[in-house]
């Protein structure tokens, strides 16, 4: 349920940013293309961030989860 919230608010702020973006360019907003773009890059953003934090995972040894389960 995480991933469809950051998608759907990167695909909101994917077409805030098209739109300031086209006002400041004076062209046409293309809102598709700016929803896309953001799409894909908070994909790989919220992908690399998954990875990244479990290969830093701290591990825990199988003695100190029977313990915790104790207290």
């Amino acid at each position: 349920m995480k991933y469809f919230t950051t998608f759907f608010w990167t695909a909101i702020l994917g077409a805030v940013i098209g739109y300031i973006g086209s006002a400041l360019q004076n062209v046409p907003a293309d809102y598709t293309q700016a929803m896309v773009s953001a799409l894909v890059a908070g994909s790989i953003g919220t992908f690399l961030v998954y990875y990244i934090s479990r290969s830093f995972a701290p591990k825990t040894s199988q003695a100190e989860e029977d313990e915790s389960k104790e207290n």
